[in-house]
């Protein structure tokens, strides 16, 4: 790191003051050269992130937060003798001994325009060996060698995930967001010795919602909420421009021109955003979110209510299945008057499994199903379900349908479903019980479309196929419209007034559809 010094302030000694000052300058430059770790003061999310103990540390900072830095000098406190940390980087020394570690970047310009560079800032000349990073840091491997016989080994998420296995390593540090492959590669190379893994990245690829959000950022099912965060095996520290202290007002507010509001608040807080446009921005968790009544699950719904169920089975990808019910409700008008509306869906229970066999989530289905003591009055499924194996003659609707569950195969447009759910939102008829249906209630805020085409001929907008299971069976659910029951006829109606209820409600349908044969040229509706 490097040390002020004030020109003027210099100018104003005396002859003899100034060269015992410019005398200092130089010693203190020789010593920022053989060891620039006495110059680092890191800031105060910086030293939150130096004291993690998890095996999973994570620091989602915005552009220019000190992220990557940060995870350096870790690296470099880490890698050489304790003699040469100054006293307040010495509590964050966790290794001892050879320390082995791999450093991946998105590709190697990164790690030779970006990262290389930014070492030969950091670690100590004296524990390099050779005494120069020359000497020390073999180009062909891409290996930089200690004295103390630690190493970093340069990698990139290009690499063919293949070549990253056999080591065993005491750290893998990612700047940036690897693939999902590469992660679960390398978090197989630090297990025998019990190390850790490292996060330094701005949460903003492939749209800012990816497998890295679900798996870091949602700790045990819940967004995390705290700039701060210590879990059992995951901490986290997210990083604002505004932390760190070396950045001007004027150059953050320079770098952040011209992005949108999103993408500013993922560049700028480090937070996961979803950088294009949500899918369902109806969707209103304070609106939409109900929490299920807290009663025996048998009386959790109305005997009015009818159930439906719909299926998205997988087995490589996530089967999820979600009931709802289908009931009418009683508004209150500001005059004190009640409205009725119908056709209200409730979603009230949710699975989301992985690698079931179909009987299995039949089996499942039939348990639910008991336990809310209700017989749904129909199941939709994916219509994809219905294809069938050359080789087989079978398909998926017919596996399902040995089991007990016999249904219907859903409509597949994929934006008129997604029309009918937004209406169904901004007409408020569509909720979704929040202690049942936590990873539906997830999908629904961060369901996105795809970035913007990158050409007039790639108009067609389509969702990003991540995390979208339970919001693929939801839709189905919509578009098979789900009717609202009958309504329930007094048990103390007597035999002369069900003989007159009936004859006219015969004479109403007569009338009606005499009435739709003078209106539709003699076509009975």
């Amino acid at each position: 790191m490097s040390f002020e010094i004030d020109p003027r302030a210099l100018e104003a000694l005396s002859p003899d003051d100034r060269c015992k000052a410019e005398d200092e300058i130089r010693k203190l430059e020789v010593t920022r050269q053989r060891n620039p770790l006495a110059f680092y003061e890191p800031h105060l999310k910086q030293q939150a992130f130096h004291s993690f103990a998890a095996q999973t540390k994570c620091f989602f900072g915005g552009n220019q937060s000190g992220k990557t830095t940060g995870g350096l000098y870790d690296c470099t406190i880490q890698a050489i003798d304790s003699k040469y940390l100054p006293p307040h980087l010495l509590p964050y020394k966790k290794f001892e001994g050879p320390f082995l570690c791999r450093i991946m970047a998105e590709s190697y310009p990164v790690l030779e325009t970006t990262l290389i560079p930014k070492l030969q800032e950091i670690v100590p000349l004296d524990q390099l060996v050779g005494g120069k990073w020359k000497s020390a840091y073999e180009k062909d491997l891409r290996v930089l060698h200690f004295t103390n016989g630690s190493k970093f080994f340069f990698q990139t998420y290009q690499t063919d995930v293949a070549a990253m296995g056999g080591a065993t390593l005491d750290r893998v540090m990612f700047d940036e967001e690897p693939p999902l492959a590469v992660f679960n590669e390398c978090r197989l190379r630090v297990m025998a010795k019990g190390g850790d893994l490292l996060f330094t990245m701005t949460p903003i690829a492939r749209g800012g919602m990816t497998w890295t959000r679900n798996f870091l950022w949602m700790s045990k099912g819940r967004e995390v909420q705290k700039d701060v965060f210590k879990g059992d095996d995951i901490d986290v520290v997210v990083v604002d421009m505004d932390d760190n202290p070396t950045l001007t007002q004027k150059n953050k507010e320079i770098a952040l021109r011209g992005y949108s509001k999103e993408e500013k608040e993922a560049r700028k807080s480090g937070k996961f955003v979803a950088i294009h446009g949500l899918i369902y921005g109806e969707f209103e968790p304070d609106r939409h979110v109900i929490p299920a009544p807290q009663v025996d699950p048998k009386d959790r719904i109305p005997e009015t209510a009818n159930v439906v169920v719909s299926i998205d089975p997988g087995m490589r990808h996530p089967c999820a299945v979600v009931w709802a019910f289908i009931d009418s409700r009683l508004d209150q008008l500001p005059n004190g008057s009640y409205v009725r509306t119908d056709d209200v869906m409730q979603v009230f229970h949710e699975l989301q499994v992985q690698g079931w066999t179909a009987k299995q989530v039949c089996d499942e289905i039939h348990r639910v199903n008991a336990m809310y003591g209700r017989s749904p009055i129909y199941y939709v499924i994916d219509p994809a379900a219905r294809n069938h194996n050359h080789e087989t003659g079978r398909n998926t609707m017919l596996e399902y349908a040995d089991h007990g569950i016999v249904a219907l195969p859903g409509q597949n447009s994929v934006e008129a479903g997604i029309n009918r759910v937004r209406e169904r939102f901004q007409n408020d008829t569509l909720h979704v019980w929040r202690e049942t249906c936590p990873h539906l209630i997830d999908e629904l805020t961060t369901y996105r479309w795809k970035a913007p085409p990158k050409s007039e001929e790639q108009t067609r907008a389509a969702p990003v196929k991540i995390n979208d299971d339970l919001v693929d069976a939801l839709r189905y659910l919509v578009m098979s419209r789900p009717y609202t029951s009958d309504p329930i006829v007094p048990n103390d109606e007597t035999p002369l007034q069900r003989m007159m209820r009936e004859d006219m409600e015969r004479k109403a349908g007569s009338s009606k559809n005499e009435y739709a044969i003078s209106q539709f040229g003699g076509i009975a509706v």
